[in-house]
């Protein structure tokens, strides 16, 4: 979590500057919110933003003896883009601390897409005691951009074909194989082996990243951690009001699905524009409430 500090303008800060920034947070939090977890600690969150949407929050324990005891802090970023309206979340709690993850399964993505949750820990909470999958009427992803760099569009000519019929059978397809449909598998198996080979055939005359216009992978062994690149539909730049770095706000759409990213001006390649696309290794956060 600590070298995702600079994606939200805290570039270069110290063991120091980071222990006067918690104790700032303590002090003067924008929101704080306390909840007991199942073991009946009382769980104290401090939130403070330091720009637009984004700063840090320190989650830990509230002692009547001892007072707030500081267990895990985190730099976050909340987006505005609707990532998706109908699909549900699965809410999993952390092992090791009091944090939880959201899986969701959008058939746009073709895989399970796993991110940080970054809403109220007493909602969250709440939520995950039901033991069902949720949505409050809008999943928004975002994403802190431990690097970017900006590419160029593609010629409409390369750009894929977009046919809603096919999208949406496709969609079927996967939920169907979800199900259990062994059909549906077996088709999505030959479309999918298909699509794979057309790929190497033209990856052999092509650059990678004229074959591939947008795509959303998982990068290393971290299960919230990808790999994106997708297309920029909009670009705002912002300044951190405790180190007056700044920082893009970018809304990208990677396989039709919206994301805001968020990245250090000092840490990004190229100029970004509306119509480019943005490559980048983001840690994925969302909000489901």
């Amino acid at each position: 979590m600590h070298k995702y500090l600079k994606s939200i303008g805290f570039h270069g800060i110290d063991n120091e500057d980071l222990r006067i920034l918690k104790r700032d947070v303590e002090a003067h939090p924008t929101m704080q919110s306390l909840s007991t977890s199942e073991n009946d600690e009382r769980i104290m969150e401090y939130r403070k933003d330091y720009s637009y949407h984004l700063g840090l929050t320190i989650v830990g324990q509230e002692n009547p003896d001892a007072g707030f005891e500081s267990e895990f802090f985190y730099p976050y970023f909340i987006g505005n883009s609707i990532s998706s309206n109908e699909d549900l979340v699965e809410i999993v709690k952390s092992s090791e601390r009091n944090s939880y993850e959201g899986v969701l399964d959008d058939p746009r993505l073709g895989i399970d897409l796993i991110f940080f949750l970054t809403d109220d820990i007493a909602l969250i909470e709440e939520d995950a005691k039901t033991g069902q999958p949720v949505n409050h009427g809008s999943i928004r992803l975002s994403g802190l951009a431990e690097r970017a760099t900006v590419l160029l569009p593609l010629d409409d000519s390369l750009k894929p074909g977009s046919d809603v019929n096919e999208t949406k059978e496709y969609e079927d397809l996967r939920k169907a194989a979800g199900e259990g449909n062994s059909d549906a598998e077996n088709l999505l198996s030959v479309r999918d082996l298909q699509k794979t080979l057309n790929v190497y055939g033209r990856i052999e005359k092509e650059d990678l990243y004229t074959v591939v216009s947008t795509y959303i992978m998982p990068q290393g062994i971290e299960c919230d951690k990808y790999s994106i690149l997708g297309e920029i539909k909009n670009c705002k730049k912002f300044m951190n009001e405790a180190t007056r770095q700044t920082v893009f706000v970018l809304t990208l759409n990677c396989n039709d699905v919206l994301m805001d990213v968020v990245v250090n001006t000092a840490d990004i390649i190229g100029e970004p524009e509306v119509g480019r696309r943005l490559q980048a290794d983001i840690w994925l956060q969302g909000r489901i409430t």
